[in-house]
């Protein structure tokens, strides 16, 4: 038995896959494999190789302006740091309503809100040593 150019196609269409137009065959053989592609497993392995890649905040490739692989891995720690940053002001913005407003019970504590602090000058000083280079 021979091996056939386009399995996923010869699967769906039998020997009338056969009779497909080159140009038309290979990009639908190409969308029949991409369907049936497995998906990347989410692990501990695989993240940090997607990330170490250059992932930016949102989990995708990075997507702005770059002229070079690791202008693209810097964007993207950039925007990673930035949205961080964010991040724990948000979160320390809410502690600050709870110590103002809401119950002593529900109060993080001083210690907490300092190390929220710490972290949101950590990420401040980051992004602006590398806006910088």
């Amino acid at each position: 038995m021979s091996k056939t150019l386009y399995p996923y196609l010869t699967a769906t269409l039998g020997d009338a896959a056969l009779h497909l137009p080159l140009e038309l065959a290979q990009p639908l053989e190409a969308a029949f494999a991409a369907a049936n592609d497995a998906p990347t497993p989410i692990n501990l392995p695989v993240c940090l190789r997607q990330i170490q890649a250059g992932d930016a905040a949102d989990g995708q490739p990075w997507q702005g302006p770059a002229s070079t692989p690791g202008q693209a891995v810097d964007a993207a720690r950039r925007d990673r740091a930035a949205a961080g940053l964010v991040s724990v002001l948000e979160l320390y913005h809410a502690a600050e309503r709870v110590r103002v407003d809401g119950e002593e019970k529900d109060d993080i504590g001083d210690g907490t809100r300092e190390g929220l602090m710490l972290a949101c000058r950590g990420l401040a000083e980051y992004v602006a040593l590398q806006v910088r280079s």
